[in-house]
């Protein structure tokens, strides 16, 4: 974010901080006069109010009637697989999605503050924030990406008064702007105007006006008879959606035909019901005979104007009436939506301020289905020649296709936005390259796609999304992240930053190891959110409950070669057999077992060469030397290899071109080397140590042998080598069992249903 950006952003935040008691007082004051019980009115303090439901929640954001009313058709569809909780702000609103959408939950909105926010968030814990048509709350926004909460913008549209306001505070546009994964405009004047304020273009595009694709407004056939018996054959126009001054303007047009048709009855919907008696007593002052609505009397032979201050009925009006005035437009309000009246066959007249509106009422007029005038002089004149006709057919408008727009908005939901702070750190203290590192190597990038992960390290190649270790400290307290460790060392870091950096953390532990634990790491896992232990065996060995997660293989980079004597060729490897032991060399990793099996085998197979492949450390090189002094001596030193370490992308294509793979280890954690191997398509002889005997199915994808034995791996690897068709159905069969159980994938599927778990947890 630029200087003045933080700046403004920081300034608004005192700002809302500061009017907040004076703003929750006002609502609550107004909500109340409105019978909203008591007990919903620390909502808009985002207070909870009733349980977070399991499984996926959007949060769907509208201020008042006319941005809920659009909206609904959309939200509705999103909770065909989700549970929507749709917030606004106000009374009628609230009543009118109750009404007309009692399948979505109801919450009036939390204040644009800090706290508020946040304890909206922490409850409900959406998935996806949906904002409609002009809300743009920077709070919302902000506290939604920092927690990785992807957000969009749906039927963006902003009048020309919005556009000059937020062009004058344009560093605090852009701000948000850029935190907000998808903006889908309503039309090209709106999109312009974002792109000018800082939105990307690859996260913009016009879809038209949601208005245009909602049902039409309901009618309730029997007060529709009801009124029509009322009336019984009285000419009737509407004036709907009318604000402060519009109510005289349209009775004055009012007066003005009566001197034609006196039998003629004006039907006056307020925008805001509330105001019937104001506007009543205003009328009545000026001579016209008003009835209300609200005291359920129906219009007699007296009644000159029919004040509709009630909710809900404006389809009965629109239906009942051939033209209608719809207000909004000679006030700067931008207009209201004239698509309410056009799909009922009301032709709609307006006035000029229709920047709300402007493409729609377009595509109207070129119908014929609405007329925009510019003074309200103007009006009478607008609405005499459509009440002697027939009543227009409904007007065709090209609508946004809302099952796509949802499933746009679903596929945002699944992926973290790109900028976002993480909610997931992956710790590596270790720079040295081991099995660790190579799970968060893999893990990260892949689980990156679905959760705001971030590993951190000392080094870890630039592939792989991560935080410098110098930004831990600087994260923000109030949000809740899990800190994933896999070492002692890690556990320790996260409950540094639990309890002496005070952090809002979740620590996860996952144990690899197969033996007794120290005093020390006992200690720490007792203190662990949660455990994963990567197998039976390990778990087997904790003291509290884990969760086995085995580790996956990324089945597309480790993968059997196409061409394998095409690829040996190019690794400068020998034709003939080629048998692989791969990883540290060291005892407990019994490489020297299998340099005395193949001691043992190469002499009866002279088409056979092996493969030693790995590091040996500092305190490992006298027995490396000792292995290669032992094969020169039997004379197999062009035929027992060991070639240096290669970089871990390079990995794969060594194991893809074996003909079999050893794992002969003594001791090991988990072991990923034979899942390695067998992604590749090479069948796998293993000791059963670690979890290779769940990984290894004995005589379906390789071999398992007792550990220790260099004279029983002999024995499995002449096996194996005796019949070729059959080590190609081994081969074969160890991909496929790869796949279907122990897919990279998979792992990174169940670790993300942890961390979900674990950032529910508020």
């Amino acid at each position: 974010m630029s200087l003045p950006g933080r700046a403004l952003y920081a300034l608004y935040r005192v700002l809302a901080a500061g009017i907040a008691p004076v703003a929750y007082r006002r609502d609550a004051d107004k909500l109340t006069s409105q019978g909203v019980p008591g007990d919903r009115l620390p909502e808009r303090r985002g207070m909870p109010s009733g349980d977070r439901p399991a499984g996926r929640v959007i949060w769907v954001h509208a201020v008042s009637v006319g941005e809920a009313m659009s909206i609904l058709p959309l939200a509705q569809r999103l909770s065909r697989d989700a549970t929507v909780v749709l917030t606004t702000a106000t009374a009628t609103s609230a009543r009118m999605v109750a009404a007309r959408a009692p399948d979505l939950v109801h919450r009036f909105a939390p204040l644009d503050t800090g706290r508020a926010v946040r304890r909206f968030l922490d409850h409900w814990r959406p998935d996806l924030l949906v904002l409609t048509e002009s809300e743009l709350w920077p709070r919302q926004i902000t506290e939604a990406h920092d927690r990785a909460i992807p957000v969009a913008l749906v039927g963006a549209r902003l009048s020309d008064r919005s556009l000059r306001r937020w062009q004058k505070l344009r560093p605090l546009a852009r701000h948000m702007l850029e935190r907000i994964g998808l903006i889908l405009a309503q039309d090209e004047r709106t999109a312009l105007g974002l792109r000018h304020l800082g939105a990307r273009d690859d996260r913009l595009r016009v879809i038209g006006a949601l208005k245009t694709a909602a049902d039409p407004l309901p009618v309730d056939t029997a007060r529709l008879d009801e009124m029509r018996g009322a009336l019984a054959g009285r000419p009737v126009w509407v004036a709907a959606s009318t604000h402060p001054g519009e109510e005289v303007i349209a009775a004055e047009a009012h007066r003005a035909l009566l001197n034609d048709r006196p039998d003629l009855l004006l039907i006056l919907v307020p925008r805001h019901p509330e105001r019937g008696d104001a506007i009543a007593a205003e009328l009545q002052d000026r001579g016209f005979w008003v009835t209300q609505r609200s005291t359920a009397a129906l219009p007699d032979a007296r009644c000159q104007v029919y004040l509709a201050d009630t909710l809900g009925e404006l389809g009965l009006w629109f239906s009942r009436a051939p033209v209608a005035f719809v207000g909004g437009s000679f006030t700067d309000m931008g207009g209201h939506n004239p698509v309410e009246p056009a799909q009922l066959g009301c032709h709609a007249v307006t006035g000029p301020h229709i920047t709300n509106a402007a493409d729609i009422y377009a595509a109207l007029v070129d119908q014929g289905a609405a007329t925009v005038i510019d003074d309200p002089a103007q009006l009478p004149a607008a609405i005499a020649p459509f009440l002697d006709g027939d009543r227009a057919g409904a007007a065709e408008l090209q609508a946004p296709d809302l099952d796509a727009v949802a499933d746009e908005l679903r596929a945002l939901a699944a992926h973290p936005p790109e900028t976002a702070p993480p909610v997931v750190l992956a710790p590596n203290f270790k720079r040295r390259l081991s099995g660790v590192t190579a799970t968060v190597v893999r893990l990260v990038p892949l689980q990156a796609r679905q959760i705001a992960i971030r590993a951190t390290a000392p080094a870890l190649p630039d592939h792989v999304p991560q935080i410098p270790l110098w930004r831990l400290p600087l994260l923000p307290r109030r949000v809740r992240r899990v800190w994933h460790a896999r070492r002692n060392v890690e556990m320790i870091g996260g409950l540094a930053l639990r309890h002496l950096l005070r952090k809002r953390m979740a620590l996860l532990f996952t144990s690899a190891s197969q033996r007794r634990h120290t005093g020390l790491t006992k200690w720490l896992i007792a203190r662990m959110d949660a455990v994963v232990a990567t197998s039976d065996k390990t778990a087997a060995y904790l003291d509290r409950p884990a969760t086995v997660i085995r580790h996956g293989i990324d089945t597309d980079a480790f993968t059997p070669a196409p061409d394998r004597a095409a690829l040996r060729h190019r690794l400068g490897l020998p034709d003939g057999l080629l048998i692989g032991c791969f990883g540290r060399i060291r005892s407990s990793k019994g490489t020297d077992l299998f340099v005395d099996a193949m001691l043992a085998v190469l002499p009866a197979h002279p088409d056979a060469t092996a493969l030693i492949m790995g590091r040996a450390t500092e305190k490992d090189r006298a027995f490396l030397q000792d292995l290669k002094a032992r094969v020169e001596a039997a004379g197999l030193s062009g035929r027992i290899l060991f070639p240096p370490e290669v970089p871990v992308h390079e990995i794969a294509d060594h194991y893809a071109a074996l003909d079999l793979y050893v794992a002969p280890q003594r001791w090991e954690g988990f072991g990923l080397t034979p899942l390695e191997a067998m992604a590749c398509g090479v069948p796998v002889i293993a000791t059963t140590v670690g979890a290779f005997d769940e990984l290894v199915v004995d005589g379906e994808t390789g071999a398992l042998v007792p550990p220790g034995e260099a004279s029983v791996i002999a024995d499995a690897v002449r096996t194996a080598l005796s019949d070729r068709d059959r080590l190609a159905q081994l081969g074969a069969a160890a991909r496929a069992h790869v796949r279907a159980h122990f897919t990279l994938q998979s792992e990174a599927d169940a670790l993300i249903a942890i961390y979900r778990d674990l950032l529910r947890r508020a």
